[in-house]
This record gives C-alpha cells, sequence and structure tokens, in this order.
C-alpha cells in the first residue's frame, strides 16, 4: 500500500503570518500543517478522491513519522476522532489537541 502512494514531495506556503508544509503523496493524499524543527503540528489529512478504509491515511502517517519526533494533531472534527485515537494508540502522532464539537473547540485535552 505504501508503494501506491510513491515517494514524498513536501513544499511551503504562506498561511496568513505563518509558513505551512505541505506532504503531497500520489492520488491526492495530502497532509498539512505547520513544521518547527522536530516537531509537526498536523492540521489536514485527506485522501483525496480515494475510497475510504484503504489504510491511505495511515500510510501517509507511517511516511512522514520518521522526520517528527512530536507531531500533534489540532483542529479535528468529530467524526475523524476514531482514526486519530487508533493512530495515536499505534504511535503514529504523539498528541491529540483542539477537537470540533458540533463547530466549536475544545481545547481542554491533551492526550
Amino acid at each position: 500500500m505504501m508503494e501506491r502512494l510513491g515517494g514524498i514531495n513536501e513544499c511551503v506556503y504562506n498561511y496568513g503570518k505563518r509558513t505551512a508544509t505541505a506532504f503531497r503523496f500520489n492520488g491526492g493524499v495530502r497532509i498539512i500543517g505547520f513544521k518547527q524543527g522536530e516537531f509537526f503540528d498536523l492540521r489536514v489529512l485527506t485522501i483525496g478522491l480515494n475510497p475510504k478504509r484503504e489504510h491511505l491515511g495511515e500510510c501517509a502517517l507511517r511516511l512522514i513519522r520518521p522526520l517528527f519526533k512530536d507531531i500533534s494533531v489540532n483542529e479535528i472534527s468529530e467524526d475523524a476522532l476514531p482514526f486519530w485515537e487508533k493512530m495515536k494508540e499505534r504511535g503514529l502522532i504523539n498528541n491529540l489537541g483542539t477537537i470540533k464539537w458540533e463547530g466549536h473547540y475544545d481545547y481542554t485535552m491533551s492526550c
């Protein structure tokens, strides 16, 4: 499955006053967030038009995991929370940060 994603293409762009980093893979899979040395604040993981449940998101995380000491996920949608909990259990991310509950953010979760 990881071969299907190909290599990692990294690019940066301005996001307001911050510099965002996007990791792009084959098939429209992308991870977007903010790099700070060995730390990555992940904000978006998208599998593009690919079907769900093909482990593409997990495979993309496995490819970027060696690049960072710590990966935190923020602005998690309520529907995606079970996926991110599994990724934390599997050691692919370190922290679950802010979670969107019905359009509002919960900042109290710092697992």
